[in-house]
């Protein structure tokens, strides 16, 4: 029930290979005690149901950046928050409990446990009469100290479009090390995609790790934050933010099928570090799955619609830099397509900087995007895409 989900971190000039673990938790399926969707009472489709995550406890516990707290980070705890107030936390070996700290958001909850034991390797926790083991895994931060980070939560995208999604980066946006979380794919093995991302030219450091956990479907009951329930691909921004990512240059965030795009300015990563907050936010622009190519990845695809109210895609994208103070804040949250509770006036957007947004490059599992299309030139026009 609770095995941990593990990966490996690579440094591929190096040529080292170091395991990473996470210490993931979660409630027996046959619990009566179990966390519960927001407003339970409303009838909800069966497809909701079925992907909803009931039972994670948290997905990882790690030592903070300055190896003084540890934090645990998990789904939000809804019906469960009264549970979590009356958790005791007990670090090991030395039996101490530890006063915990929750720090909640619509998806996200941090737990910090203060001032930790130097000597602790596990902290054991007591929760509805049950109690769970969490070894407390290392900080990686001064390992990725300096590194232009890109990071994505995939699963079964094929691997020639994960190479050219991070080889396009490594080219265009100097990204030099990515963390890609697997999210359970039957298509391939985890050894598959680390070998696919050490073949790519330039990049330095490789974190693949399998975290085959629920991905909610939509709640299509919630007319506000529909999409409120996707809790493991949100609470892993938080990991990287703050296990992996406090000392990177940047931290970019992109789904496999978008390709960010400075349009001749710095990259993405200089641009969230001159920017007066540390945030730079993209708009998307949706390029159509008409095929003109056969190379199987992202350039078989340049046409997008003329209509910009068409063609625009609403939902950001952005590049931090996380080394401002701010950021140390436990109740600043990285989600999808903003920062929850950002410094003030911090969203910042640079002319001409996007992100193409594929639909061909997707295997229809949420909608049916990759559908192919003909082109059609009063609707269409191709657009000059430099890959």
């Amino acid at each position: 029930m609770n095995r941990p989900s593990c990966g490996f971190l690579v440094e591929i000039e190096k040529k080292t290979q170091e395991e990473v673990c996470f210490s993931t938790i979660r409630l027996g399926a046959d619990r009566s005690v179990q966390r519960l969707p927001k407003n339970p009472k409303r009838e909800r489709p069966q497809k909701f149901l079925e992907s909803f995550d009931f039972t994670t406890l948290y997905y990882d516990c790690f030592w903070d950046e300055a190896v003084r707290n540890v934090l645990c980070v998990g789904p939000t705890p809804t019906n469960l928050k009264a549970h979590y107030k009356k958790a005791t936390y007990k670090a090991l070996p030395s039996g101490k409990i530890v006063k915990a700290k929750h720090f909640f958001s619509l998806t996200v909850m941090t737990t910090q446990l203060k001032d930790v034991p130097e000597d602790t390797v596990e902290i054991e926790m007591q929760l509805a009469g049950e109690v769970y083991s969490m070894n407390v895994q290392a900080n990686s931060c001064a390992q990725l100290e300096g590194e232009n980070l890109m990071f994505t939560l995939s699963k079964n995208n094929d691997l020639n479009w994960i190479k050219f999604w991070a080889d396009y980066h490594v080219r265009h946006q100097k990204v030099t090390s990515i963390i890609l979380f697997d999210n359970g794919s039957d298509q391939y093995e985890i050894g598959d995609l680390v070998e696919t991302l050490q073949s790519v030219k330039g990049l330095q450091k490789v974190l693949v790790v399998s975290m085959p956990y629920p991905y909610c479907a939509k709640d299509e009951i919630l007319k506000v934050n529909p999409y409120w329930a996707h809790f493991l691909q949100i609470a892993l921004m938080t990991i990287v933010l703050r296990r992996f990512g406090m000392k990177a240059k940047s931290i970019l965030n992109l789904d496999v099928d978008e390709l960010a795009n400075s349009n001749g300015a710095a990259d993405v990563f200089t641009l969230a570090e001159r920017s007066s907050l540390g945030i730079l936010a993209m708009k998307g622009i949706w390029v159509e799955p008409i095929a003109e190519g056969n190379l199987g990845d992202h350039r078989d695809f340049t046409s997008v619609a003329k209509d910009e109210k068409r063609n625009y895609c609403y939902a950001g994208k952005w590049a931090i830099d996380p080394k401002r103070k701010w950021f140390k804040k436990l109740k600043v949250f990285p989600y999808m397509h903003w920062i929850e509770n950002r410094a003030q006036l911090g969203r910042r957007y640079v002319e001409g900087v996007h992100f193409w947004h594929f639909k061909g490059i997707n295997t229809n599992w949420k909608l049916n995007r990759a559908k192919p299309m003909e082109f059609d030139p009063e609707i269409h026009e191709k657009r000059d895409i430099v890959f």
